[in-house]
């Protein structure tokens, strides 16, 4: 009679322990980074709020703006006289990022029909009348929402740049009106 010899406990563990890390790594090429779900979460959640930001717009008759910082975007409200953050909405409140996720914005590249333009000076006149009893700098906005719908085109872009990973990008797109876009991701292979 022959020996016949099963497989050792060590054996069998090996051969899981290949198969889990191979699955491991086929799921997570699958799903996505965590990186890449933050930065397309974030964008999505931009382009909610601004959606958000647009129907209060409309339904309020009032003049929105949009501001964005080195690190965070805020939405503002024209009130007669001055840009301030926007009455009893928490959701428009100032959204901050940190390290090393970055925004920036893009208003040059975008097509621009030259009556869409909204010229600063037509709110400067307002200020003005402002400013000595004011002692802080006005905050003028970079996009605006006006209650008629439409919007002044622009680029937000949400990125992702540690030094060590490939940088990586989502963009968000307005021209006029929303529904805005969202595209992504894209990655910087220049680096």
């Amino acid at each position: 009679m022959k020996n016949n010899r099963g497989f050792t406990l060590l054996e069998v563990m090996l051969v899981l322990l290949v198969i889990g890390m191979i699955l491991k790594t086929l799921v997570g090429n699958i799903t996505g980074s965590p990186i890449e779900d933050k930065l397309e979460s974030e964008s999505q959640k931009f382009a909610a709020l601004f959606n958000l930001a647009s129907e209060y717009a409309l339904l309020n008759n009032i003049e929105l703006g949009l501001l964005v910082e080195e690190d965070s975007y805020q939405f503002l409200a024209f009130d007669g006289l001055k840009w301030v953050p926007v009455p009893d909405q928490e959701s428009l409140t100032q959204i901050y990022f940190e390290e090393p996720f970055h925004i920036s914005l893009t208003l040059d590249d975008l097509p621009v029909d030259g009556q869409m333009i909204i010229d600063k000076s037509m709110f400067e006149d307002f200020e003005d009348e402002q400013a000595f009893e004011d002692e802080e700098e006005p905050v003028y906005p970079q996009v605006f929402i006006l209650s008629g719908g439409d919007i002044t085109p622009f680029k937000l872009t949400f990125s992702f740049d540690d030094g060590f990973e490939l940088p990586m990008y989502f963009d968000v797109t307005g021209t006029y009106t929303i529904p805005l876009v969202v595209e992504g991701p894209f990655f910087d292979e220049q680096r």
